[in-house]
């Protein structure tokens, strides 16, 4: 992000084609556990700290059914000098142990010149931008579109995974340290391997 007063930006969506915007929506058990899924995912998937995701809103309550909640995050992660991804995540949920939840993703990528100086506001200098821009860091740009859309799309992907292991459609992933317990000894050592009373 340039740190500037003054300053022209493009801004563009990662995804080009309409809605611009991607969506999971989940009927299931245990919507409430998705809220910590989501940001665990966002700084894995991403590579991003804490301190590049921002909860710009927040709000949790008691229903009817069960927890209301509608959470708002948008994520930064600078490219370069001049671009960054700017992604924001809507999180809608209702329910405890059975309930619905809904998640939106839209991607954007933004370049930013600054624009304070006189020499920056020329128009020669606009010229020679433009130039740049065109020749050089247009195809720069179409590469970091291409990793906002794959990122999202994996994040998706690791997302509905989780939301099946919600489901009880696929099993949870056996942690590292548990993989390698079962290749020295070569058990499992889990409920289900072993019945009740033996």
């Amino acid at each position: 992000m340039v740190f500037a007063r003054t300053k022209l930006t493009l801004e563009d969506n990662c995804f080009v084609e309409e809605p611009g915007a991607v969506t999971i929506r989940f009927v299931g058990p245990d919507v409430t556990k998705i809220y910590k899924k989501v940001y665990e995912l966002m700084k894995s998937v991403f590579r991003v700290p804490d301190s590049a995701i921002q909860e710009v809103e927040y709000n949790w309550a008691k229903g009817e059914k069960g927890d209301k909640f509608k959470v708002t995050w948008w994520l930064h992660k600078d490219m370069d000098l001049f671009s960054y991804l700017y992604i924001r995540f809507r999180l809608w949920g209702e329910g405890n142990g059975t309930g619905n939840a809904k998640l939106e993703i839209r991607s954007l990528l933004r370049s930013e010149y600054p624009q304070d100086t006189v020499w920056q506001r020329s128009l020669f200098y606009e010229m020679l931008r433009t130039l740049w821009h065109r020749i050089f860091y247009h195809k720069k740009r179409e590469e970091y579109a291409e990793e906002c859309r794959h990122s999202v799309v994996l994040f998706m992907k690791h997302m509905r995974k989780f939301l099946q292991q919600l489901r009880g459609e696929v099993k949870a992933d056996v942690p590292p340290a548990a993989e390698e317990e079962v290749k020295k000894t070569g058990t499992e050592d889990r409920a289900e391997a072993k019945p009740k009373g033996t």
